[in-house]
């Protein structure tokens, strides 16, 4: 989402020193161990493959999440008709089962029901059940997704974002496309294609437009696309940049970054009454904005200190506070949803990481790192950070948790894809 895509990266680059040797980033982790979970799904044999299907979708959501780990079907002491029949708990304590699932498939005169059940085989305990319905002939992804965000959520008391989506850049030789896709890089669709180039999409609050950097006539500029209908509308042409928009979290606003003044400062649009307003007011070079979920914050990039570093500022006004405390490149903040870190891209002697803090500037978490990492963005529930990265000359994304672990590519290995914004 906060693309790398301003000159500014050229001009700072100078002022960092040019070793040869990379320095190792210490990548955090913690202590964090994913809870063992015995998943099985009954049903009618009639129903078999829709039940396969399911059971597929639900474990590969849950253990990307990386707060849960399915255990391999091939350890059960008895199949799912079996357990739902009778639970007894010590054939699940004896495999290592910290959470059992278990799941019936049935199929109704208006769609498909699922019976779901979560019991603590080491507390001997049911834990809680539900009935999750789907109104539609077909057993879909989004149906297995919405059961993925039910367990996920009474396991962790966090929402699920299975059912979320992602926007992102496909690159092709000589232009650009608009993509769309879930959470686990499955569903790909085209939003719109033929960009000449296309930078920083951002998706607003209400899901009906997207707000991206791109060209015309060799010139940047700023423009609003309606998914439902494919219009492009122009809100900034301005000489020189306009860049990095990002929507306010009600929808209202648009910040991104414009240089018509003389100077990089971030501006604020104003969408109902289609006016700007400047923002930031310092020689520097100001840019990527990004809101606090409150709508009170705006963080961005500056080189005000003499290096790209992360600052917050109040929008009622007031004196920038500086964020990054550590390295002298740190760029592409944007604000985790729950409102208490930012995450960034930061280099240190050529070689870059995600990174992350709580917005006072403490805690320091560097999460991943490789090559030409770009645009970190958050999952709606804050446990989960994309971003894009180049790997065997294209550019992938990829997910890691914000606790820590291996980044997984997400996007298809022959594809080349950017700039990733997940859906709020």
């Amino acid at each position: 989402m906060r693309k790398l895509c301003f000159r500014f990266v050229l001009c700072c680059a100078l002022l960092l020193t040019s070793k040869a040797l990379a320095v190792e980033f210490e990548v955090y982790q913690s202590s964090y161990k994913p809870l063992n979970m015995a998943f099985l799904m009954a049903s009618q044999d009639t129903y078999a493959a829709q039940a396969a299907h399911l059971t597929q979708i639900i474990t590969q959501d849950l253990d990307a999440s990386r707060s849960l780990k399915s255990l391999d079907p091939l350890s059960f002491l008895v199949d799912a008709d079996e357990a739902m029949k009778s639970v007894d708990y010590t054939d699940w304590r004896m495999i290592g089962a910290d959470l059992l699932v278990l799941t019936q498939l049935r199929k109704v005169k208006k769609g498909w029901e699922v019976d779901i059940q979560l019991h603590n085989p080491f507390r001997q305990k049911l834990l809680v059940k539900q009935i999750i319905a789907q109104h539609d002939e077909r057993v879909d992804r989004f149906f297995a997704h919405r059961i993925a965000d039910y367990i996920y959520n009474q396991q962790t008391g966090l929402p699920g974002y299975f059912t979320s989506q992602i926007v992102f850049v496909q690159r092709h030789k000589n232009s650009s496309d608009l993509m769309m896709m879930d959470h686990d890089g499955a569903n790909l669709s085209t939003i719109k294609q033929g960009f000449t180039l296309l930078l920083s999409p951002d998706l607003s609050p209400d899901r009906r437009k997207v707000a991206f950097n791109t060209y015309v006539n060799h010139r940047p500029r700023l423009e609003f696309l309606d998914i439902q209908f494919g219009h492009r509308q122009q809100f900034a042409a301005f000489k020189g940049l306009n860049s990095t928009p990002e929507f306010s979290p009600d929808g209202r606003f648009v910040a991104a970054t414009l240089s018509y003044t003389g100077n990089s400062e971030i501006h604020i649009y104003d969408i109902a009454e289609k006016t700007w307003k400047q923002f930031t007011f310092n020689p520097a070079i100001d840019t990527t904005p990004t809101w606090s979920p409150d709508g009170k914050w705006i963080a961005f990039t500056s080189n005000r200190s003499g290096s790209p570093q992360i600052y917050r500022k109040p929008l009622a006004g007031g004196k920038a506070i500086r964020v990054s405390l550590d390295a002298s490149y740190n760029t592409s903040p944007v604000w985790a949803p729950i409102g208490d870190r930012i995450a960034y891209v930061t280099k240190k002697d050529w070689e870059y990481a995600i990174a992350t803090v709580h917005i006072d500037g403490s805690g320091l978490r560097y999460l991943a790192t490789g090559k030409r990492i770009e645009s970190p963005t958050w999952s709606p529930n804050g446990q989960m950070i994309l971003y894009s990265a180049e790997a065997d000359g294209k550019r992938h994304i990829y997910n890691v948790p914000i606790w820590g672990g291996e980044a997984k590519r997400i996007t298809p290995s022959h594809m080349d894809a950017s700039d990733p914004t997940w859906v709020r």
